[in-house]
């Protein structure tokens, strides 16, 4: 059974580090937090939760860690992770291509919950017309995520990786 609570806030609670948050969103999950945030803390498994992505592949740089995650309408996603607190249990990155965003940073952080756990989403952007369209995202990205911890279902678009042998690899 899953508790949902949604809103597009601006309240001073809802900051991060100098920007007002544009969208949260949150699910209560009947798994534990660690269970929960051993999917959530894997930024190369967010394709197989994450409603619309196909693949998430990460690469390290000398700049950093990348994520290019690839869209079932055939495009591409290019992300900076930006940190994955074990500790915090919480996951921080900003997209950084190839769309051009004046400003991007989401959070995703996992709390134990008397329920299970409960996860928060949150995104701060610029321009501030695409909250709506990421709001709706976030909501079918917590669904997912509790399909995948709760059920094993993954997202409909999500290609499982082949192995150098051309053999599937499970998660």
């Amino acid at each position: 059974m899953a508790r949902e609570h949604t809103a597009v806030c601006s309240t001073d609670r809802d900051r991060f580090y100098d920007r007002y948050v544009d969208v949260r969103r949150e699910l209560v999950i009947a798994a534990s937090a660690d269970e929960v945030w051993s999917v959530v803390a894997a930024p190369e498994r967010q394709a197989e939760w994450f409603p619309g992505m196909v693949s998430s592949v990460l690469e390290e740089t000398g700049e950093g860690t990348f994520r290019t995650i690839q869209t079932a309408s055939g495009g591409f996603i290019r992300e900076e992770v930006l940190g994955v607190d074990h500790g915090a249990r919480r996951f921080e990155y900003r997209i950084v291509g190839p769309f051009r965003m004046e400003h991007h940073l989401g959070r995703i952080t996992v709390v134990p919950d008397p329920c299970g756990s409960l996860v928060i989403y949150e995104q701060e952007l610029e321009p501030k017309a695409l909250t709506y369209v990421l709001d709706g995202a976030v909501a079918d990205a917590l669904d997912g995520l509790r399909d995948l911890v709760v059920n094993g279902r993954t997202s409909r678009s999500w290609i499982e990786p082949m192995t150098a042998t051309g053999r599937e690899e499970g998660p």
